[in-house]
């Protein structure tokens, strides 16, 4: 490869993916560690907490809060039977920042239970770390919704209603979560047109467009695994108390079927990704093979990802990926264009980089791949 070649960036392996979003009841307890460390950022009116006897997470240095600001496209609005939600106030594309925001509450997923105490105090930790937060920050956690109204302790079922799985932090060993004051009102859907994730940098939540989202129109994330059956999926909610009606719960008898039948597979999808990898390689190199035939396999998960608006974090990436190849292998630049920007767009909303993703959409001829067959094809792999 020259200096100038441009590489077609290789799929994003899917680190500490946990698809259940939010830290439910029965994550969330009965841990014998203890907490001791309640960290305040200076200026930022988020309280962090860590375990005691562990190595402490290294902190960033962070801007003013200012920076890290909610940016104005988003309003919280009544969303009928669901409470409030977030709602787009612009008209927002795929990939663009909806929100970024400093958590009120970042720890750890295993809190202790203190059966010495009464059940409304058994979670003294947490409340220790609300009391630390400025009055107009620790109202608006009590202003969260509350779905666990068995639950004596009101801070725990705030949390276990509203926190964000935000995984791994730097030095621990801890699964983290974290309570937002305006990202833990995003609702649920199963084919969400957003998605979170936590930007360690800034010490923020950050959530994107995964869809184009118009608007007026309610932000929707997923606090489970979207590639489950429905009745998975319902089970998996019922921790936040309610019942899913998004456009795919609400489905019934033969586009029931065909939608099951797609989140399976798309569940599968990478189960072979190395084989298709390596056949890819060879008809690239065999021009005997027709033009469409290696790629037809990825074009029709693309269709399946398209038709349950459903770009699986997990797998998405490496469909994409060789469909980007195969259309540089044939010269079709406007085909290899278009699976690039599809590319940036979601890898910008999944991570909040392009990735080098818009290299090859600006010049998908100084590819490694370019004409490797040698022969001229026109959109053969065109997402319709």
């Amino acid at each position: 490869m020259n200096a100038e070649t441009i590489p077609i960036p290789d799929p994003r392996e899917v680190q500490d993916f946990d698809p259940s979003s939010n830290a439910s009841s029965s994550q969330l307890g009965y841990g014998e560690e203890q907490l001791d460390s309640l960290t305040l950022y200076p200026g930022t009116d988020c309280v962090l907490l860590q375990l005691k006897n562990r190595n402490e997470i290294p902190l960033p240095h962070l801007e003013p809060e200012s920076e890290a600001a909610p940016v104005s496209s988003y309003l919280i609005a009544d969303a009928g039977s669901s409470g409030f939600g977030v709602f787009a106030s612009t008209p927002i594309e795929r990939g663009d920042l909806i929100m970024r925001e400093r958590p009120l509450l970042v720890y750890p997923q295993l809190v202790p239970f203190h059966r010495n105490l009464p059940p409304e105090h058994a979670y003294p930790e947490l409340e220790e770390a609300l009391s630390r937060l400025p009055t107009h920050r620790r109202e608006s956690f009590f202003r969260l919704v509350n779905s666990h109204p068995e639950e004596p302790s009101r801070v725990k079922g705030i949390i276990d209603t509203n926190a964000l799985h935000i995984g791994l932090l730097p030095g621990s060993t801890q699964q983290y979560a974290a309570v937002c004051k305006d990202t833990s009102r995003i609702n649920h859907s199963c084919s969400p047109n957003a998605a979170y994730r936590f930007d360690l940098d800034t010490f923020s939540i950050e959530v994107r467009a995964l869809f184009p989202i118009p608007a007026g129109s309610q932000v929707f994330i997923s606090y489970i695994d979207p590639a489950q059956s429905r009745a998975a999926r319902q089970q998996a909610l019922s921790d936040y108390g309610f019942v899913c009606a998004c456009a795919y719960c609400s489905l019934t008898g033969p586009e029931l079927a065909q939608s099951e039948t797609r989140r399976g597979l798309i569940a599968r999808a990478d189960a072979d990704h190395a084989a298709r990898d390596a056949a890819l390689e060879r008809w690239a190199r065999d021009p005997i093979m027709p033009d469409d035939y290696i790629n037809r396999v990825d074009k029709m998960y693309m269709d399946l990802f398209e038709a349950e608006q459903l770009y699986y974090e997990p797998v998405w990436e490496g469909f994409a990926t060789r469909l980007c190849k195969a259309c540089c292998a044939v010269e079709d630049a406007e085909g290899a264009q278009m699976w690039a920007r599809l590319a940036r767009t979601l890898t910008y909303a999944y991570t909040g980089k392009e990735r080098g993703w818009a290299a090859v959409e600006a010049a998908p001829e100084r590819t490694e791949w370019w004409g490797l067959r040698r022969r001229k094809n026109t959109h053969f792999f065109a997402l319709s």
